[in-house]
């Protein structure tokens, strides 16, 4: 019979919580990676093309869903700082109107 503070149940979940936690940088290693090597192509493709505004404009319209990416990426922790900052000031609101202070 196995007791909640088995050790080796423990020792498994941090393993699993430590292989979780691996695959997702990787994940992000390899997408940055892609990213990283796109940007590149394109600005060797502009500057092969010696950088005239229709270059510009043809790798801008082909390109443009790329920029999606960091976005995205910078998008989900401003969200989750700017919500967390929002729900502190509602419950510090809260807090001294329950308790009447100023």
């Amino acid at each position: 019979m196995q007791t909640i503070d088995d050790p080796a149940r423990e020792a498994r979940q941090n393993a699993e919580e430590r292989r979780q936690k691996d695959d997702r940088a990787t994940v992000w290693a390899f997408v940055w990676t892609l990213f990283a090597f796109k940007l590149a192509t394109i600005v060797a493709i502009a500057w092969a093309a010696s950088g005239g505004g229709e270059t510009a404009l043809v790798l801008g319209a082909t390109n443009w869903f790329w920029l999606l990416l960091p976005a995205f990426a910078v998008a989900g922790p401003f969200l989750f700082h700017y919500r967390l900052r929002r729900v502190r000031r509602r419950r510090e609101q809260l807090r001294r109107a329950e308790w009447m202070l100023e």
